[in-house]
């Protein structure tokens, strides 16, 4: 009979705890949490333009920062990562990465009214964009924004099938899986209404194309069978890797050829308090 002690529950257990309770240093961490960790990457390569194949990190860069696809001058803010240090775990902190999810959602839109006339309507920005964000991308891109234009599902679709994701660290990167096998619990919607979903219009006559992976929902995630360890101190980040290019739809398809790709994790945390 094996050895109840043995049994790889009880491994995974123990060594959970080790890392909890004692970060491999000799003093106690005492202190215990569970938090929610996200990242994003802004592509923005047009509507029927591709995504280049390369690598794109994610939790590589902390708010106050500029990178991961924003425009150069456009700091991160907490709406883009709330991972507060750059590459690494922080010194004080253990985290046990229960499950993951990934989003390919539309940045926020302009506003936007419709012009006279009869379905279906077209629609003309109101003002000018003053978030940083818009401001400061490329202007052929700024007529994209409205509210109509979201992520069309054939994007969608071939950005959750040709993306990996990756764990990285100081000497490897893990592959992890398609982005499209952490996907949200509520799976593609509509959110204004059951009548857009099923139609593409709303009650109001504004098409909607907005386009997601689900909302983040951890209870209904898929949980991770074995925890990911990361010990105060140790080299991190994640990655988002595209070894093909990937071809996004034409304006005329439905395609915007901008959009967000979030990822994020809920983790335990253990840490020492240094107050």
């Amino acid at each position: 009979m094996a050895n109840p002690s043995n049994t790889l529950q009880n491994m995974v257990q123990k060594q959970v705890g080790e890392v909890l309770r004692r970060g491999q240093r000799f003093e106690r961490f005492d202190q215990l949490r569970s938090r929610h960790f996200w990242s994003s990457y802004l592509f923005a390569p047009g509507a029927g333009n591709p995504v280049n194949a390369g690598q794109y990190d994610i939790f590589k860069l902390t708010p106050g920062q500029s990178g991961q696809g924003y425009p150069a001058n456009v700091p991160l803010t907490l709406r883009e990562t709330n991972w507060l240090n750059a590459g690494r775990v922080p010194d004080n902190q253990n985290f046990v990465i229960t499950e993951i999810g990934a989003q390919v959602v539309p940045i926020p839109a302009t506003s936007a009214v419709p012009n006279p006339g009869t379905p279906p309507p077209t629609f003309v920005p109101v003002g000018t964009p003053q978030d940083g964000i818009f401001a400061n991308l490329p202007p052929a891109i700024l007529p994209l924004i409205n509210p109509f234009n979201g992520v069309s599902p054939d994007d969608a679709y071939s950005i959750l099938m040709g993306t990996v994701l990756e764990m990285t660290f100081l000497t490897n990167s893990v592959p992890l899986g398609y982005l499209a096998d952490f996907s949200q619990s509520a799976g593609e919607y509509a959110p204004d209404n059951f009548f857009a979903a099923i139609s593409g219009f709303s009650a109001t006559g504004l098409p909607s194309a907005y386009t997601s992976n689900g909302v983040p929902a951890a209870a209904f995630r898929r949980k991770l069978e074995v925890p990911i360890l990361l010990q105060h101190g140790e080299s991190m980040g994640m990655r988002l890797n595209i070894h093909r290019p990937i071809p996004t739809a034409a304006l005329d398809l439905g395609g915007t050829g901008i959009f967000e790709v979030r990822v994020d994790w809920w983790a335990h945390e253990s840490f020492t308090e240094k107050s």
